[in-house]
């Protein structure tokens, strides 16, 4: 009996001990959670503070819409002129205001803990009412041009679309000038041998050979052109073979009748000759 008394006491000692340490890891599992709920309160505080700036600008650029509409009935009254001017600077301002508000709340939300589906729904929402808003206001700039106020460059949005097409249309440019361009050499055999342009290959040499293009060509010794520009390469030659790969039927080797030498190359079908290579080489024999 002595000896269980101490032994109940290590027990009762060890249970105590293990309650205590379970009482403050739930203490401290309460007090994460309670600093998570805090947290994702003042998110969505500073959220709908954000939203509720947005309302107020789409209110402010409402009423500069309103202005506008009166103010432009005439354009010769210059005050009329440049009070329309400063209220679509001023849309142009609350404008942007709000879609770089819009982009710090994505950014916010992405890095954000806890469910966020429904601020997710809600910044969608005002993307789409401000890019709706936006194109409202550009077709007002538009009105506004017709009646010779020359207020486009004053809106951020259409200067922004000007870039993007003249960006755009200089990428289709840059596309249609490498998609029309190709290269093409013509001289003798020994010289383009020499350049490494064709080798022979199969049968002995001089007799029974193949003459076919080099792998490792140097674009620097070819001549670059456009194709849309040039169908016709001048020839004075007792003999022309083409090298490269083309279809027999996309071109024609012409002879001058009275010298019975070959004068020009002549591409009939340009779209389908270049099709297989954009390299033109011909092989003549003076």
């Amino acid at each position: 009996m002595k000896n269980l008394i101490p032994f109940l006491i290590l027990l009762l000692f060890i249970a105590t001990s293990c309650n205590q340490a379970e009482v403050e890891q739930l203490q401290n599992e309460n007090e994460t959670l309670k600093n998570r709920l805090q947290q994702q309160e003042e998110e969505i505080g500073n959220f709908m503070q954000v939203f509720n700036e947005i309302e107020e600008n789409l209110a402010q650029v409402r009423i500069k819409e309103k202005l506008i509409v009166k103010n432009s009935g005439s354009n010769e009254n210059g005050d009329r002129v440049e009070m329309v001017k400063n209220d679509i600077r001023a849309i142009d301002n609350l404008m942007q205001q709000n879609r770089e508000n819009l982009k710090n709340l994505g950014d916010k939300l992405k890095s954000s803990a806890g469910d966020n589906s429904q601020l997710k729904r809600m910044i969608t929402n005002y993307e789409v009412m401000i890019k709706d808003k936006d194109r409202e206001i550009m077709g007002l700039v538009g009105q506004l041009e017709d009646l010779n106020f020359e207020v486009q460059d004053l809106y951020s949005s259409i200067s922004d679309l000007k870039l993007e097409n003249l960006e755009q249309s200089r990428k289709i440019d840059l596309q249609e000038d490498e998609l029309n361009t190709a290269w093409y050499i013509i001289g003798d055999e020994k010289d383009l041998k020499d350049k490494g342009i064709i080798t022979k290959e199969g049968g002995f040499i001089g007799i029974g050979s193949v003459k076919t293009m080099g792998e490792n060509i140097d674009p620097d010794l070819f001549t670059q052109i456009d194709i849309r520009d040039q169908n016709i390469f001048s020839l004075d030659a007792k003999k022309v073979k083409l090298i490269s790969t083309h279809p027999s039927d996309t071109y024609i080797l012409r002879k001058n009748e009275e010298t019975r030498r070959y004068d020009s190359f002549e591409i009939t079908k340009p779209k389908e000759f270049w099709e297989t290579s954009k390299y033109l080489v011909l092989s003549i024999k003076e």
